[in-house]
């Protein structure tokens, strides 16, 4: 076969490009520490690497989510802290405005103080996210969720809570409504309370009150309210009655029967105590299934107006401390109930932050082994282009020493 000088050069030439071009590759991977440049390099390889980028920025999108969630939750959990702290000093003051030997002076300047808790209790309730949002505003307020208007505080929010967008539900802000205004009344099953008869003059001070009650057999129990009223005197006896309204059946056994201080009244797996000395036709008191709307801004200012009323009687004193107790009480262990709910919450984000850094670590190391260079690898890989692309330029600079002119020179 006939080999012509032509030939020659051309084939030093390709070989010399294809080694240049080689070197080149190893040198373009040495310096960038990748082994993939281009998805043509490796294909297989290059879908692995993307995926686990595509797996990482998941990752990273849930971990700015968690970590939004994480902040409000701290917030609201610090601002539920400070309410739980009003609420046990309104509580303190109520129980020391029930001192017998208080002058009205003194029960009023209690009442102002619990004015103020009350403000600063509805500022709790109002408090910024620090973004622009409110901590209890539900769904989203463009202004402070709680109004103070006439007939007492509302919500002027969006029930329920908003969520962060990940695949990690965790919550960024919390339910104002059921966490401030949706106690249950009472005891939680029924609530007590005084009601002077519609034949009560408003001169009629009572003499006595009427406990939270309890609960003895709740297979008694009944969707119903009752009224407690009484009849005779001090010196014949007195007797109390009980109606159920509505009255069904079976009817009340004893209805009617003598009446203690201090002695439990009992029907339908209820238990109530009547202390004092009811007035016959005047005094009575009401039983009434447990509902859930009540609010610390209402029970504090229902305290609040009891104990801004001066000539009251001890019996009216103490009807105002245990009742005030009882819902403040109420209120009280929703909140605390809520600010555990949300330390709950707070352990479930550490622990997903835990899990979801664990699985970044791993999709980086997946794309890592997918794209990363082999560094010991690649530098024995550039020093033997290296050695080939030397040796193409040697056996070049040969094959032009082989022309006939450089041979007649």
């Amino acid at each position: 076969m006939r080999i012509t000088t032509a030939t020659q050069f051309q084939q030093s030439v390709e070989t010399l490009q294809r080694r240049q071009e080689s070197l080149q590759m190893a040198q373009e991977r040495l310096v960038s520490g990748k082994k993939i440049a281009r998805a043509s390099d490796d294909p297989t390889e290059a879908a692995r690497a993307e995926r686990a980028l595509a797996r990482q920025s998941q990752i990273e999108a849930t971990q700015r989510a968690l970590e939004a969630s994480r902040q409000a939750m701290s917030l609201a959990e610090s601002a539920l802290g400070d309410g739980v702290d009003i609420m046990q000093r309104v509580r303190e003051l109520v129980v020391q405005s029930g001192n017998a030997s208080y002058s009205d002076d003194q029960r009023l300047s209690i009442a102002s103080e619990l004015r103020g808790l009350r403000q600063q209790l509805l500022g709790v309730a109002n408090r910024s996210d620090g973004a622009g949002g409110y901590l209890f505003a539900g769904q989203g307020a463009a202004s402070p969720p709680f109004v103070d208007g006439a007939v007492g505080v509302e919500f002027k929010g969006t029930a329920g809570q908003a969520l962060a967008a990940s695949s990690e539900t965790m919550p960024l802000s919390v339910d104002g409504k059921a966490t401030w205004l949706m106690s249950l009344t009472g005891n939680g099953v029924f609530e007590t309370a005084y009601a002077a008869s519609s034949t009560a003059p408003l001169t009629h001070q009572p003499r006595s009150w009427i406990d939270a009650g309890r609960v003895t057999d709740p297979s008694l129990l009944r969707d119903a309210s009752y009224t407690l009223s009484f009849s005779g005197s001090a010196a014949s006896g007195i007797s109390v009655t009980v109606s159920r309204s509505p009255a069904g059946t079976p009817a009340l056994s004893p209805a009617t029967r003598p009446f203690v201080s201090g002695q439990a009244i009992e029907f339908d797996g209820i238990a109530v105590t009547v202390t004092g000395s009811p007035a016959s036709g005047l005094d009575t008191f009401k039983v009434s299934p447990a509902t859930r709307d009540l609010s610390p801004f209402g029970a504090i200012d229902k305290i609040a107006s009891a104990l801004e009323a001066g000539g009251r009687t001890a019996a009216q004193v103490t009807q105002t401390v245990q009742s005030g107790l009882r819902d403040l009480d109420s209120a009280l262990g929703t909140l605390i109930s809520v600010r555990s709910g949300i330390g709950g919450v707070l352990g479930k984000i550490e622990g997903a932050s835990a899990r979801l850094g664990d699985t970044k670590v791993a999709a980086q190391a997946e794309r890592s082994a997918a794209e990363d260079l082999d560094m010991v690898e690649a530098v024995s890989q550039f020093q033997s282009r290296q050695t080939s692309y030397d040796a193409a330029l040697k056996a070049y600079s040969m094959v032009q020493r082989l022309s006939l002119f450089e041979y007649i020179r």
